[in-house]
């Protein structure tokens, strides 16, 4: 708010349903900390009341079905930490006494294609302008964007704990691989080690792949059953307090790489390590990506996916990513590089998390296994 300076800026929860809940997207999420469906966010940083949340009205008889809500209260305002908290129902209120004292709207959210539907704060701008003379929209999606970017010391923790997490799930799922053995048997082991563990969500559908299913780059059907000989490709996450992991091990079925399979490997490891010893404030994202690109070609293979985004309340921060992004102290982002060979039926791709320092990167995940040696150990060591 202090960013916003004068103006108003209204923000819809958009989220999604879940097997356990609703859960709010990164934006609404971030600035509230509230997984609550309909609710919106006032913000008017010059008013006497200046953080307003809206809740939709209770349905008493869907709350039968769906669960319980808490009545509108004092304890709960003190709980959620706002200046008021009202119901969706009063938004029109709620903007006109904003309104009568500043008509510049910042849009926050991040934008939208031309092809997109609509987001809902724009068509109510939108509306607003058609009804009240001299109100003006302003685009101030950068704002959002850039505090998202940069992680506190808080929420580096939750994205550490949640890689902490992802570790020990693999090193269990490890204990399971072998011939035989069907991908959707591992994703539940992933899944069962994630919630056991205290993380009740994955940061995004696993990727778990063998042979030919591991060239292609968003497998997800894992109805498969692993065969000896095959190279097992692993792109997982678990969620803490909304924070993502994003990790990839790529481990031979059969516990030892083959002679052509471990020089895949180990030319998608160096080149992971010559993207790492890039990273530092100053640099972008293309340039990561560029350094990738050359090392790979340069062996004889094409890389043919960007090699680093940004990681946070959303696995894939699309809304704060950007090729020409920046890197300044505090972000941080994956680094992923990979080569693809549908032709010898396996592909390679190792992925770790970045925290972009003062000088240059500290690798949360570091303790996850990932030079070849190490990871035949580890699988070893799985093995009940």
């Amino acid at each position: 708010m202090r960013s916003l300076g004068e103006g108003i800026a209204v923000l819809y929860s958009q989220g999604r349903q879940t097997e356990t809940g609703y859960r709010a997207d990164g934006n609404f999420w971030y600035l509230t900390g509230v997984d609550e469906p309909e609710a919106i966010l006032v913000l008017a940083p010059q008013q006497k009341v200046r953080q307003i949340l809206l809740l939709p009205p209770r349905d008493i008889e869907k709350e039968q079905v769906t669960g319980r809500h808490p009545p509108l209260s004092e304890s709960l305002r003190r709980t959620l930490g706002f200046d008021a908290i009202r119901r969706t129902s009063s938004l029109d209120s709620v903007l006109l006494a904003c309104l009568r004292h500043s008509t510049e709207l910042h849009l926050i959210s991040h934008l939208a294609g031309p092809s997109a539907a609509i987001p809902p704060d724009l068509e109510l701008y939108r509306n607003i302008t058609a009804r009240v003379p001299g109100a003006a929209i302003k685009n101030s999606s950068h704002l959002l964007e850039t505090m998202r970017a940069v992680k506190s010391a808080e929420e580096v923790a939750a994205i550490e704990r949640a890689i902490q997490v992802t570790y020990q799930g693999l090193t269990e799922l490890l204990a399971e691989v072998g011939p035989g053995v069907a991908e959707y048997q591992l994703d539940a082991v992933l899944e069962h080690s994630f919630k056991r563990q205290g993380a009740q969500y994955m940061a995004f559908g696993p990727i778990i792949g063998a042979g030919e299913d591991a060239t292609v780059l968003h497998y997800q059907k894992r109805n498969r059953s692993l065969e000896a000989g095959q190279l097992l490709l692993l792109d997982v996450g678990a969620q803490w307090d909304h924070y993502a992991a994003d990790i990839t091990r790529t481990i031979p079925v059969d516990g030892r790489f083959t002679q052509e399979q471990a020089q895949v490997y180990d030319l998608v490891l160096k080149t992971q390590k010559a993207i790492i010893r890039n990273i530092k404030p100053g640099a972008t994202l293309k340039e990561l990506d560029d350094i990738a690109r050359d090392t790979i070609h340069e062996a004889g293979y094409e890389l043919i996916h960007g090699t680093s985004h940004p990681l946070g309340v959303e696995v894939h921060d699309e809304d704060v990513s950007d090729m020409g992004l920046e890197l300044k102290p505090g972000m941080v982002v994956t680094v992923e590089p990979g080569v693809y060979l549908p032709d010898k039926s396996f592909g390679v791709r190792i992925e770790d998390d970045a925290l972009v320092t003062e000088t240059g990167c500290r690798i949360l995940s570091n303790q996850i296994p990932r030079e070849r040696k190490d990871v035949e150990a580890w699988m070893a060591r799985a093995k009940p």
